[in-house]
């Protein structure tokens, strides 16, 4: 459906007015529906569950807009990021970073990546590193009741966060 008020792009919300026991529908693309809230907003809605609803719109279009938005070095939409599932290119990133971390966070629970790596890899963490996934650690072994392990993990937490302390001294 087309939006009837530009007449370009696809009508997503529609705005239903009555006026002296007249209905009148209205659909609207995300541009367009703050202005046609900015001329209706003149006193109509008074009571505090239309103006939740206001409320609650108004997010939705400021959402659908920054869904809208576009990759500055390729063109490419978040919602053709959706379809294809990969980005254009690196700029894609930036334009795209808080959509990006809102997915992450609901797909893995996280938006850092913590992968594993080669024993090298895993001797050349900071301490500081290390403390944050001793930590992580040690809630799993408190979950599933593995309090031996707990202890150790919280012995060598306790290590190094003296061992941290020292050297910042």
């Amino acid at each position: 459906m087309i939006c009837e008020s530009c007449n370009k792009h696809e009508a997503t919300i529609r705005y239903t007015h009555i006026v002296e026991n007249k209905k009148k529908t209205v659909n609207l693309c995300s541009s367009c529906a703050p202005k046609e809230e900015d001329h209706q907003a003149t006193g109509v809605v008074t009571s505090a569950s239309g103006k939740k609803v206001v409320a609650e719109l108004s997010q939705l279009t400021a959402a659908e807009g920054a869904s809208a938005a576009q990759c500055a070095e390729c063109g490419m939409s978040y919602q053709e990021f959706k379809k294809a599932g990969r980005f254009g290119c690196q700029g894609c990133y930036n334009a795209f970073g808080e959509q990006l971390e809102r997915l992450l966070k609901r797909i893995h629970g996280s938006a850092r990546h913590c992968g594993k790596g080669r024993v090298k890899q895993r001797q050349l963490l900071s301490p500081e590193e290390e403390i944050v996934q001793l930590r992580q650690a040690l809630e799993a072994a408190v979950a599933e009741e593995a309090f031996e392990r707990a202890a150790e993990l919280r012995d060598r937490i306790v290590q190094l966060e003296k061992g941290t302390t020292e050297e910042s001294l």
